[in-house]
């Protein structure tokens, strides 16, 4: 007998699958069939084609005719959509998308800043001030591992996003803030140094100053460093 349809059935086969192909439990290529995903779960195949068109949004399975369901290559996934990357957090395999990450920054940031000191406005600079003073709060209170240091630092950047006045920048910014969010989170303990909050202190005095040249220097050097703090995890 098949399992009453609830609208958590196909979420918990989302959940179970997608973690397994993040993992590598079920490898690219593997072919998903309708039927046999409805005995191993005993539910209806309005429920697991509900569930196959999620992991399908997430670039993670592709339909083909005739013979069902294929797991795609990693390379074909959404890395940027959020249980993507959830489940890589989860599966320790995360760390390989920060190189890809800092080489993105290192491009596309210098010029956020360098923008944003032409731009800002009063109330840009009265965001970045308060995201600064959160971080710096929570940096000399809780220490280098607090979470609200990390919460504060992506409020900092999308802040600055914001402060280019220019939507394309700010559109590029939302798919990168979840990608900064797991960074965060995977080399907070990994520093226990007061220099990142120096170095957003000079990115701001910048941007007050109307300096475009020195925001841009401010913040190839905060990337630098922040290169140079993930390369620690990624050897570990």
């Amino acid at each position: 007998m098949k399992t009453k349809i609830s609208r958590s059935l196909p979420t918990q086969i989302v959940i179970e699958l997608g973690s397994k192909i993040v993992h590598g439990d079920i490898a690219p290529g593997t072919i998903l069939t309708s039927d046999s995903l409805e005995e191993k779960y005993g539910v209806s195949r309005t429920v697991i084609r509900e569930a196959l068109k999620v992991l399908h949004d997430k670039g993670l399975t592709r339909a083909r005719t005739k013979t069902g369901t294929i797991v795609l290559e990693r390379s074909e996934w959404d890395l940027l959509d959020e249980d993507v990357l959830k489940w890589l957090q989860i599966s320790g395999l995360s760390v390989e998308l920060i190189t890809d990450l800092e080489e993105l920054r290192s491009t596309y940031e210098p010029g956020v800043a360098r923008v944003a000191a032409k731009r800002r406005g009063s109330r840009d600079i009265a965001q970045l001030k308060s995201s600064l003073k959160k971080m710096t709060d929570a940096f000399y209170a809780e220490g280098p591992n607090s979470e609200l240091i990390a919460q504060a630092d992506v409020e900092f950047h999308e802040a600055l996003q914001v402060a280019t006045q220019n939507d394309l920048i700010k559109k590029m910014g939302k798919l990168i803030l979840p990608l900064l969010r797991i960074r965060d989170d995977l080399v907070r303990h990994a520093t226990a140094e007061a220099d990142f909050i120096i170095q957003h202190q000079a990115i701001l005095d910048a941007v007050i100053d109307e300096d475009p040249d020195s925001a841009e220097l401010a913040m190839k050097v905060l990337l630098e460093t922040a290169a140079q703090t993930s390369s620690v995890i990624r050897k570990k």
